[in-house]
C-alpha cells in the first residue's frame, strides 16, 4: 500500500494489548467454529491475522498531511452547503479539529458549497489518499455534539453502472447521533450501517446503555474509540466502542477496496440526525488507525472513486489553532442583527399569553445592547427564549450575560427539558434588578432524564424593560 505512515515502535505495542488480539491463535482454537458476540471484548477471528507492516496511523501531530489526507472540498448531498477546508484545523497537541456551522450560522466567514451558500449547514471531511481493505478500523474522538450535524466514520466505494442499473454502494458507517430508529435522536445511540448496493443495506442503532449497563452519551466531552472489523471470509462486520463490541453484521458485506472517510456532514432529513438547530461546534479526532488482516481475507481490485472535489495543497491548516471555546448558545451577542434581521438564528422573540401587544413592541433586538452593541429588549409580557438540544444527565454548566432591569420583576429562567414534553423537569431562576448593566452567571447541573434546556428572559412589568446581551452557556 502507498503513501502510508508506518510506526515500528506501535507495532510491537499493539501486540502487547488484547484489543489486538496479536498472537491469541491456539491450537485448541484453530479448528473451531468463532463466532463473535456482543457486549464481549473485541477481538480477531480465530485464523486471521493482522497485517502488521501495513499498519497506518495518524494522530494529527503535525496536522493534515498531504501525502496521507484529501481535504474534502465540495457539494454533498441536498440542502446543505456541503465541506469545506475552511471548517478543518488542528490543535498544537495535535487533535483534528472539524467544524461544522448549523442553521443558526451567520458569521458569513465560511462559504458553503452546495445549495447553501452563505455558510449554514458546511461541514468537513478527509479522505484517504491510499485505498483500504479488510482490517481494523478505529477512530478516537469526540463527535460534534449537537442535533443536526452527522458525525462519521467510514469506508466508501461507489461504482456507477453504465447501462443505468442500481451503483455498487460499498459501505461500512458509523454515524451519530443514533436514535432514528428508536424514535429519540440522541448521543445515547450509535447507527451502525453497511451496504453493497445504494438498497441492499442493513442498519443497526446501538444504545451503549443496554449492552455494558454503563449509562453513557458520547457527547459527554470525553474521547471514545469508535471501529469496526471488516471480514470477506467469512463476511462479517463487527462494531465496536471503547473495546466493547456494539453490533455484528453478516450481511450486505463490501468487498471493494474503498477509502477511508472521516467528518462531520449535515443531512437534509431532520429524522436522521434531527435539525441543526446550533451556530457552530466541532468533532474532535485524537488519532486514526487502519490495521490490515491478511491474506486469509481477500477482496476485489477496485480504485475508489471520490465524489467531493479536493483541497488544494495551500488550503491546507498550516499551523496549529487553540481550542475553541464552544458557546451552546446561537448568537449570544445579538450582532446578527445588522445583517440578518430577518430571522431569530436561535432566538425566538415572542409575548406572555396575557399580552396583548405586537410582539415587536415588546420583545425584539436593537442597538441597545451593553456598549451601544445590539442586544435584546424585553418590555412589559415580552418573552425571549433559545432551546439547546443534546443537554445530559450530570452535564454542568455556566451560564452567564449581561442585563440590566428598570423594574424589579424581570427574569432569566434556565429549563431543563426531558425528551417527550415541554414541561420542565427542573428550573433555576435569576432576577434581574439592577438599573446598570451587570454580569450574571450561574452555574447548573442537569437533572436525571434530561435532554435539552430552553432558556427564557421575560419582564412582566407594564412599565420596564430587560435588556439582555451576550449570552453565554459553556460546558464545565
Amino acid at each position: 500500500m502507498n503513501n502510508f505512515k508506518f510506526s515500528n515502535i506501535l507495532f510491537i505495542f499493539a501486540c502487547c494489548l488484547p484489543l489486538f488480539g496479536c498472537g491469541n491463535d491456539s491450537s485448541s482454537e484453530e479448528d473451531t467454529l468463532d463466532t463473535i458476540e456482543v457486549g464481549e471484548q473485541i477481538r480477531i477471528l480465530n485464523n486471521v491475522k493482522f497485517d502488521e507492516d501495513n499498519l497506518f496511523f495518524d494522530d494529527f501531530t503535525n496536522g493534515v498531511d498531504y501525502d496521507n489526507w484529501i481535504i474534502g472540498s465540495g457539494a454533498w448531498g441536498n440542502g446543505n452547503g456541503g465541506v469545506v477546508p475552511d471548517n478543518v484545523f488542528y490543535t498544537d497537541d495535535g487533535v483534528l479539529l472539524l467544524r461544522g456551522n448549523g442553521l443558526h450560522y451567520t458569521k458569513g466567514e465560511v462559504k458553503g458549497l452546495g445549495m447553501l451558500k452563505d455558510g449554514r449547514n458546511t461541514g468537513a471531511a478527509l479522505i484517504s489518499k491510499f485505498l483500504t481493505g479488510p482490517g481494523r478500523y478505529e477512530i478516537k474522538m469526540k463527535p460534534l455534539g449537537r442535533l443536526g450535524a452527522c458525525t462519521a466514520f467510514w469506508t466508501y466505494n461507489n461504482i456507477t453502472d453504465p447501462n443505468g442499473g442500481e451503483n455498487l454502494n460499498h459501505e461500512i458507517d458509523i454515524e451519530m447521533p443514533g436514535g432514528k430508529n428508536d424514535g429519540i435522536i440522541s448521543f445515547k445511540n450509535v447507527l451502525n450501517t453497511n451496504y453493497i448496493t445504494e438498497s441492499f443495506s442493513t442498519s443497526k442503532d446501538v444504545n451503549y446503555e443496554s449492552i455494558t449497563s454503563d449509562a453513557i452519551y458520547f457527547n459527554d466531552g470525553n474521547f471514545h474509540t469508535f471501529g469496526f472489523d471488516w471480514y470477506t471470509n467469512p463476511g462479517l462486520i463487527v462494531y465496536f466502542c471503547d473495546g466493547i463490541v456494539t453490533a455484528v453484521s453478516d450481511v450486505f458485506i463490501p468487498d471493494l477496496l474503498s477509502r477511508l472517510w472521516l467528518g462531520v456532514w449535515f443531512p437534509n432529513n431532520a429524522g436522521f440526525v434531527g435539525e441543526s438547530l446550533f451556530e457552530t461546534d466541532y468533532m474532535q479526532v485524537d488519532w486514526v488507525k487502519y490495521l490490515p488482516f491478511d491474506e486469509s481475507q481477500p477482496f476485489t481490485e477496485q480504485d475508489a472513486s471520490i465524489s467531493v472535489n479536493a483541497a488544494l495543497e495551500r488550503e491546507y491548516p498550516s499551523s496549529p489553532v487553540s481550542y475553541p471555546e464552544i458557546n451552546l448558545i446561537s448568537n449570544g451577542d445579538f450582532e446578527y442583527v445588522s445583517s440578518h434581521p430577518q430571522d431569530g438564528y436561535g432566538w425566538n422573540y415572542s409575548r406572555l399569553n396575557t399580552e396583548d401587544k405586537e410582539v415587536s413592541e415588546v420583545c425584539y433586538a436593537s442597538h441597545d445592547g451593553y456598549q451601544d452593541s445590539y442586544g435584546a429588549s424585553i418590555k412589559e409580557g415580552g418573552y425571549l427564549t433559545m432551546n439547546i438540544d443534546s443537554c445530559y444527565e450530570g452535564y454542568e454548566y455556566t451560564l452567564s450575560f449581561k442585563a440590566k432591569s428598570s423594574g424589579s420583576d424581570s427574569n432569566a429562567v434556565i429549563n431543563f427539558v426531558g425528551a417527550s414534553s415541554s414541561r420542565a423537569i427542573e428550573s433555576k431562576t435569576i432576577n434581574i434588578t439592577s438599573s446598570e448593566w451587570e454580569t450574571y452567571t450561574l452555574d447548573v447541573k442537569a437533572p436525571i432524564d434530561s435532554y435539552s434546556i430552553r432558556l427564557e428572559f421575560y419582564n412582566k412589568e407594564s412599565i420596564s424593560t430587560l435588556q439582555v446581551d451576550n449570552v453565554e452557556l459553556v460546558r464545565k
